[in-house]
């Protein structure tokens, strides 16, 4: 699909450093769009838009953003953005922490609310009324198996997936009849840098690694399905997992299951 031609000259990747999200930005190189990579990782964005540029021949900006600062980052972000002709708009970007919930500090909580709910509502808005008043445009915001679930021990980080995903399923809906195509992708274990770090040892962990998917087969997935679906769960395993715990477990039995990898 020649995505700038159908959405625009430019999109934009929050949380392009690495894993889907650096997946995302090669799939819009592919499809002729300039990128906009936003992380925290300045210098390894830069190298990677780079290669994208080289390969695929799109432009790119690189803006260094701490989402946990909302009024900073979406200054930021806004301001390197506001004379391009955007299309295309994807969160990827989220922080979490592993613990008791009353035993993770209140500060730790707040920055990932920041993260996970309040920066990704200001910028999914803001592109948002750009795409509408063009009716022309992308949006596929990720969200994750947490979201469905509750992830005890996490909590935190299920809840936003949760927000994420319901927020982005409903918009989806209310621009069907429109020239703006939306899309909320459901992750289950993928094989990023960050989650290689937080997997569960032992047994548990070689299990998971064992279904998980790569970037590369989100994106795949996420992009093919783009316009067509307006709520993905990620790959044939996660889907017929999910299908399984809403049609033959109760809710209680779905958290206990998703609270075992970490309870110990």
């Amino acid at each position: 699909m020649n995505l700038k031609e159908k959405y625009g000259e430019w999109g934009i990747v929050l949380g392009a450093t690495e894993g889907v999200g650096e997946a995302f930005c090669k799939k819009l190189a592919e499809g002729g769009m300039n990128i906009v990579m936003v992380g925290r990782r300045e210098e390894l964005m830069r190298e990677k838009a780079e290669k994208f540029k080289a390969e695929y021949g799109v432009d790119y900006k690189v803006v260094r953003a701490d989402l946990s600062e909302p009024d900073e980052a979406c200054e930021k972000i806004f301001a390197a953005t506001e004379d391009l002709d955007m299309g295309f708009m994807s969160y990827v970007a989220c922080l979490h922490h592993f613990g008791r919930f009353q035993e993770v500090d209140l500060e730790t909580h707040e920055q990932c609310l920041n993260v996970n709910v309040i920066t990704f509502l200001r910028i999914f808005h803001h592109y948002m009324q750009e795409f509408a008043a063009k009716d022309r445009g992308a949006v596929i915001n990720v969200s994750s198996m947490t979201g469905i679930s509750g992830s005890p021990f996490n909590g935190e980080y299920g809840a936003g997936k949760a927000y994420i995903l319901k927020l982005t399923e409903a918009v989806a809906y209310e621009t069907k009849k429109t020239g703006v195509d939306v899309e909320a992708i459901t992750l289950g274990t993928t094989l990023t840098p960050t989650a290689m770090k937080n997997f569960p040892k032992g047994p548990a962990g070689d299990a998971v690694v064992k279904i998980a998917l790569t970037p590369d087969q989100v994106a795949d997935e996420a992009f093919e399905k783009l316009g067509r679906e307006m709520s993905v769960i990620a790959g044939e395993r996660n889907k017929a997992s999910v299908h399984d715990w809403k049609a033959n477990h109760t809710e209680d039995e779905y958290i206990a299951y998703m609270g075992a990898f970490y309870e110990n």
